[in-house]
């Protein structure tokens, strides 16, 4: 008889364990959108084209800038809310001899679209490619006339690209240490690229596709950070302020 209830209250003990075992198995848990980065359409880069003209010395740095841009357009537009964005034919790289400035993009409708750089900047920066990728994010950019498209966020978004997207890993300083309290977010490039890159991982993912969006549509305005996070923009900078060091001594 014992022989033969063992195989019964095995059986027994099999059966009620297995609702047991399958009731604490935990389902998956729901990932908030908010913490999700989403991703546009990866549009094929657009004929790339070469100017060394006026500084031929520039030829092979030239050819890498041009392998950079076929390669990492299709990537940043993804970055972007780029759904009805109709890229350029072309993007041409004039490079010049004498410039003020290390780079500037113009023309950036559908016929083509030109970054002139500065040989002289090459030069003496030859690893600045970043540049390169910089403005060829206003080229993706190429918001229309229309609405406000305050300039301290176009330049913040084309630096987030560079900074936080193409070298995230090289060492910077993004808001002048001696006195991050002067500071403002509407200083636009790197310190703008900071404040955007925080707001992106403290409240949500989605942050700058979603002010690209408006400002391709013209439909922009600061409230719209409030839709986006809960908080105006002061107060977000506020907040982000006090995550940085003290000011360093200024002797």
């Amino acid at each position: 008889m014992i022989r033969c209830l063992i195989p019964l209250t095995l059986s027994a003990l099999v059966a009620l364990a297995a609702p047991a075992a399958r009731a604490q198995t935990p389902s998956p848990v729901p990932v908030p959108a908010a913490h999700l980065y989403p991703l546009g359409r990866a549009l094929p880069s657009p004929d790339v084209k070469v100017d060394v003209s006026d500084a031929p010395e520039a030829r092979a740095w030239a050819e890498q800038a041009r392998v950079l841009v076929i390669q990492w357009f299709p990537l940043v537009c993804q970055f972007l809310a780029t759904d009805r964005f109709t890229p350029p034919k072309t993007i041409t790289l004039a490079f010049k001899k004498d410039l003020p400035v290390p780079a500037y993009t113009t023309g950036t409708g559908t016929d083509g679209a030109t970054i002139s750089i500065s040989g002289k900047w090459i030069t003496a920066h030859p690893d600045d490619f970043g540049m390169v990728i910089h403005e060829m994010t206003h080229v993706i950019q190429g918001y229309p006339g229309r609405g406000d498209k305050p300039g301290w966020l176009v330049e913040g978004i084309a630096d987030y690209i560079r900074f936080y997207r193409y070298e995230p890993d090289v060492p910077r300083r993004n808001v002048d240490p001696r006195d991050p309290q002067k500071a403002s977010y509407r200083d636009a490039y790197r310190t703008t690229a900071s404040f955007l890159a925080y707001v992106t991982w403290r409240y949500n993912r989605g942050l700058l596709s979603r002010l690209d969006a408006a400002l391709r549509a013209g439909t922009y305005s600061d409230g719209l950070w409030k839709t986006i996070t809960g908080k105006d923009l002061d107060a977000l900078w506020t907040e982000f302020i006090g995550t940085l060091p003290a000011a360093a001594h200024v002797p």
